[in-house]
């Protein structure tokens, strides 16, 4: 869990900076999967690297394969807002519409390399901590060393693109139903910053376990609003107005110095969404690391 949530607010921390705007990035999640998924599913695909998804032909999508209702069913934006963040893709020169030829396309010179540099390095990091995990408990033959894996996702960059997209969207979409993607970051943060805190030693916990005991796992001081805005790239007083509320619904608590942990999410209306949620995504996670795996593997 704290490899994964260790993925996810890095992940998202990087979305902040390509897109200055988290719904922006989730209308921008769909519109770059739909492009290059069609043209990428094949792992015998000579050219998949991360050099020729910067240095090939522009690829497109037709408009009409990706309405503005379509966007928002998968994401769980509404309509308006959707619209709004797409023109604001296109206006950031993010996303090309050809008029004429009625397409999107992705503006890949517009995505700093050294960020999708880190993206990977982050990916390859958690996957290969999932294969010690699961050779160690005889599931795999042997671990895949992080180096193996990042040199895989650079040669297959746009087929594992796609599969993370997939993964992605899901797993945003799931919490949008009942949580904004602002506090969804914040969230997962004070639940990162709370799990470190787990020695390594410590009993071994099923994830229902784990759900409904993590506030009695912070052992140290939590996360002040400073921080939390410094490393989400989120303005200060929007985390302030969204700590308010995370506050309100029981996700979080506050200690005397102003600092946030997760809260005791026992007997809390929000843990009924809360926890099939969670167990949606372990489901979908599964199927992202097999798939993986699957792309791995395929070395012909």
């Amino acid at each position: 869990m704290t490899d994964f949530y260790e993925m996810q607010t890095e992940y998202m921390a990087s979305l902040n900076i390509i897109y200055d705007d988290l719904d922006a990035s989730l209308v921008a999640m769909v519109l770059t999967n739909s492009i290059y998924k069609n043209q990428f599913n094949d792992p015998l695909h000579e050219n998949t690297s991360m050099k020729y998804f910067y240095e090939s032909e522009v690829f497109e999508i037709p408009i009409s394969y990706l309405k503005i209702k379509d966007i928002s069913s998968k994401i769980n934006l509404p309509r308006e807002t959707v619209r709004r963040k797409k023109e604001k893709l296109i206006k950031d020169k993010l996303i090309f519409v050809d008029n004429k030829k009625k397409t999107y396309s992705l503006n890949t010179s517009k995505i700093d390399k050294k960020i999708i540099d880190a993206q990977m390095n982050n990916v390859s990091k958690f996957l290969h901590k999932f294969s010690v995990f699961f050779a160690r408990n005889k599931l795999f033959i042997k671990e895949i060393k992080r180096e193996q894996i990042k040199e895989d996702l650079d040669k297959k960059f746009l087929i594992y693109l796609t599969k993370f997209l997939d993964f992605q969207i899901s797993y945003f979409s799931n919490f949008k139903t009942f949580i904004d993607i602002e506090s969804i970051f914040i969230t997962l943060l004070v639940s990162l910053n709370t799990l470190s805190q787990k020695k390594e030693n410590s009993k071994t916990m099923n994830v229902k376990d784990l759900f409904y005991r993590i506030h009695e796992l912070n052992t140290s001081q939590g996360l002040n609003a400073t921080s939390i805005a410094e490393i989400t790239k989120i303005p200060r007083t929007t985390v302030l107005r969204k700590i308010s509320h995370l506050e309100k619904i029981g996700l979080i608590k506050k200690d005397k110095f102003k600092r946030y942990a997760t809260g005791d999410l026992n007997n809390l209306e929000i843990s009924k969404k809360l926890y099939p949620a969670i167990e949606h995504n372990l489901k979908i996670l599964g199927i992202f690391f097999a798939q993986c795996l699957d792309t791995y593997v395929n070395k012909k």
